[in-house]
């Protein structure tokens, strides 16, 4: 449906003179998620103001019940997403792989309440078998901005732990590199190594475990988990680094707050996430 604007307005307000079989909260829900264009540009707001001359089209107007977002939505704007993935969920597939992502899955969404023309990018990665916030641009050059200022990015996380660092609150610095495919290791400084710097504090103590909230100050591969592992107290779960337990059955590691200045506006984007249910009930247990 196409529908030239005749007087100034705000869309929602347009909308709901122009489609009264349509609710209020149906008419909302297609402007947030892609519905409804202006000049041929998808509207993002309910009180965006239109003027004389525009032609507004409502796509599906009968069938405007809005696509669900498979993953939950933390932030959303015409620029970026971030969404709660997951334990389980890869970040993005390797080449080759066949098995689901939160690339793929979110790039069908996106495509979806755009009519195709949108696509999603992956800022940054979180382990299969952890769970948290994760970064997605919806254009290259938002993309590289946010990877090219990726030091200015305060990213936090909830680790339980075997056993008890040695301090309260304390800093991991080391040098990290690849033993293995796909595997870390900290070592001397040497040519192709690369800092890592974890800090870390005590949220609580159990009998064999430990809650940490982490605190990085760089993005290594791994770089939480090789740098607790090498004081001592391997990630739950996280066989590969030499835990012996699995009391969550999935990796203890959760990306629990992200903070960053918006590549388009400048504004500090802060978001936080509650501890998972799983890690609230050990811990409640233990």
């Amino acid at each position: 449906m196409r529908i030239l604007v005749n007087e100034p307005c705000a869309l929602l307000e347009f909308l709901q003179r122009k489609i009264q079989s349509a609710a209020k909260t149906r008419l909302r829900k297609m402007i947030k998620y892609g519905g409804v264009t202006v000049d041929g540009a998808v509207a993002k707001r309910p009180d965006q103001a239109i003027r004389p001359g525009q032609v507004v089209e409502v796509h599906r107007v009968d069938a405007a019940r809005a696509v669900e977002p498979p993953l939950p939505l933390v932030y959303d704007d015409q620029w970026l997403m971030v969404v709660d993935k997951p334990s389980g969920l890869l970040s993005i597939a390797a080449v080759g792989e066949e098995a689901p992502s939160a690339y793929d899955v979110m790039g069908d969404y996106v495509r979806a309440i755009t009519h195709g023309r949108g696509r999603v990018y992956i800022v940054h990665r979180i382990d299969r078998s952890a769970s948290g916030l994760l970064l997605l641009a919806k254009n290259l050059e938002i993309k590289k901005t946010l990877q090219r200022h990726w030091d200015r990015v305060e990213k936090r996380y909830f680790v339980l732990v075997e056993g008890r660092p040695p301090r309260e609150a304390g800093t991991v610095r080391g040098w990290l590199r690849e033993a293995a495919a796909q595997k870390m290791q900290v070592c001397e400084r040497e040519p192709g190594a690369r800092l890592a710097i974890t800090h870390y504090r005590v949220k609580k103590s159990l009998k064999t475990n430990t809650l940490l909230e982490v605190r990085l100050e760089t993005g290594r591969r791994n770089q939480i988990r090789v740098h607790l592992a090498s004081i001592g107290c391997p990630v739950a779960g996280d066989k590969k680094y030499g835990a012996q337990s699995d009391p969550l059955r999935r990796l203890g590691l959760h990306a629990c707050f992200l903070a960053f200045p918006h590549p388009i506006t400048g504004e500090t984007v802060q978001l936080e996430l509650p501890m998972p249910d799983v890690f609230r009930a050990f811990l409640r247990a233990g």
